[in-house]
């Protein structure tokens, strides 16, 4: 019997490139995923036209369906569909698929090989990656403290391409406490510490020029949460 796998799309004031974004998405599934897919838009807070063209197109496409929610936050949005919605591949992936969609099949095999979570990664061996030098540095500052707090193994842990099952839905989400770009490190981190499987996969990406991302406020918070999140396991 086929797996049921859940596409979620986080999106805030994204009226520009969401239609454009999810009809590739579409394509893409119904040519290369034999598995029940479906793929959900999560508006969170949203200011522009993009509930409205999310209803829109949930009235032309079956498989796709959009909630609401009124409080921003990417890890909260991801949180309240995971949580509030069943399947048995939990995914998403960033609205300006700056991780090409090609990669989404080796995602959803991955989880069927029976791994508890799979996560893109910028940083292997046969990923290919562009982006600008400055934010490259960041980042790769921001996975080696990481590394010296937890000792971890994974390579990327800001990437919006992942997925996750069913233990992790019910054993790991609900201790994540963080609603915005930080979910992701906490969700890798307690699952790592739990003993869960966990599978890195290349991708190829490429970094969004116009995101809305502001980068420096965004890992400057990474780091504050990072080691408020350090502290907190320490006293632990």
């Amino acid at each position: 019997m086929n797996k049921k796998i859940l596409l979620v799309i986080p999106v805030y004031n994204e009226k520009k490139i969401l239609v454009e974004s999810i009809k590739k998405l579409e394509n893409y599934l119904t040519e290369n995923i034999i598995e029940d897919w479906i793929i959900i838009i999560a508006n969170n807070a949203s200011t522009d036209k993009t509930k409205e063209i999310a209803e829109e197109l949930t009235k032309k496409h079956s498989k796709i369906k959009a909630i609401h929610l009124a409080e921003k936050g990417r890890g909260n949005a991801l949180k309240y569909v995971w949580t509030n919605f069943k399947a048995d591949i939990y995914a998403y992936c960033d609205v300006d698929l700056a991780t090409d969609i090609s990669n989404l099949k080796n995602l959803f095999d991955s989880m069927l090989e029976g791994n508890n979570i799979v996560i893109g990664s910028r940083y292997l061996k046969d990923s290919k990656t562009k982006r600008a030098i400055g934010r490259l540095i960041l980042s790769k500052v921001y996975i080696f403290l990481i590394k010296i707090f937890f000792k971890t193994k994974l390579n990327d842990f800001q990437c919006g391409f992942k997925a996750i099952d069913n233990k992790i839905v019910k054993e790991v989400l609900p201790l994540v406490q963080d609603k915005e770009w930080f979910f992701d490190t906490e969700l890798l981190l307690l699952a790592e510490k739990g003993g869960y499987k966990i599978k890195e996969i290349p991708v190829k990406w490429q970094e969004n020029q116009e995101t809305k991302v502001k980068f420096i406020k965004t890992i400057l918070q990474y780091l504050k949460n990072l080691i408020k999140y350090k502290l907190n396991n320490d006293k632990k």
